[in-house]
Order: structure tokens, then sequence, then C-alpha cells
């Protein structure tokens, strides 16, 4: 008895169908949109940090020589923006702890060759311009950024 119903049930939905008593919508999400006025131009890009020491034998690079750099070396490479940021930074050498004032470079750029050519032009200036045993570079990849 109970599968009886059941058929019934089914041919009843079934005939509804068919009339078209019955009808069904396609429905569909609706995803928020930003507003029409705001355009939002996104990239995947790479993200370069150089740790640029100041200390140097016989005393420090000063502002006026690191800007000097920046203008002449970096900024002709990568025009399209960079950030600086002052920090103190520390590593353990021979004698111990050393501390040090630092620049901190910050290019986010296209991964291409050239940009990496770039890059290692830059780190080898400064490291001879500034008599610098090495430069820390850290890259993060990919990173995503808006504008």
């Amino acid at each position: 008895m109970q599968t009886l119903k059941k058929s019934f049930g089914a041919l009843f939905i079934t005939s509804l169908l068919f009339t078209g008593v019955i009808s069904l919508r396609e429905v569909s999400a609706q995803i928020p949109q930003a507003p029409a006025t705001r355009k939002i131009t996104t990239n995947i890009l790479v993200q370069d940090e150089l740790y640029l020491g100041r200390n140097k034998p016989g005393g420090q690079v000063s502002n006026q020589a690191f800007q000097q750099f920046l203008q002449s070396q970096v900024t002709p490479r990568f025009p399209d923006g960079l950030t600086v940021l002052d920090a103190d930074g520390q590593f353990l050498g021979s004698n111990g702890i050393i501390k040090e004032k630092t620049k901190l470079l910050i290019l986010i750029h296209a991964n291409r060759q050239e940009d990496q050519k770039e890059i290692q032009e830059i780190i080898d200036e400064y490291k001879e311009q500034f008599d610098q045993e090495s430069v820390l570079r850290v890259t993060s990849t990919p990173g995503q950024v808006r504008f």
C-alpha cells in the first residue's frame, strides 16, 4: 500500500510539471560587486626586502650618502615606487652580537629576470660603495597587490 501511495504521488507531481501548473525557475546567487566608481586592479607580484646595514669601517653610512645611493642606484631601476624604513638590526659576528642601524628597502615588482638582475646590481653596488660584507635579501612570493 505504501508503494502505491508513493507511485501516485510521483505520478501527480510529474503530471503537474508536464501541464505547466508548477514551474521551476533558475535561481542564481548574486555576487557582491564593488561600486562602479571604484576601479580595483589586482596583480601577482614579488616582494623583496633588502636589509642594508649602515656600519662601515671608520663610521656609518650617513643619511645623505644613503639618499644619494637611493637616487642614483635604486630609483632609476625601480621608478614605479619603493619603501625605505629605518630599523635597528643585530647579527652574530665573530666577536659576538653586533648591533647596527639599518635601512630596510622594500621593492614590490613583477617576477621578471630583468628585475632580479636589477636587485642583484643594487646589492652589489651597496656592498662595494659602503664596504659591506653582505646584504640580507628576503623574497616573498607570490604576493597579491591591489591598488
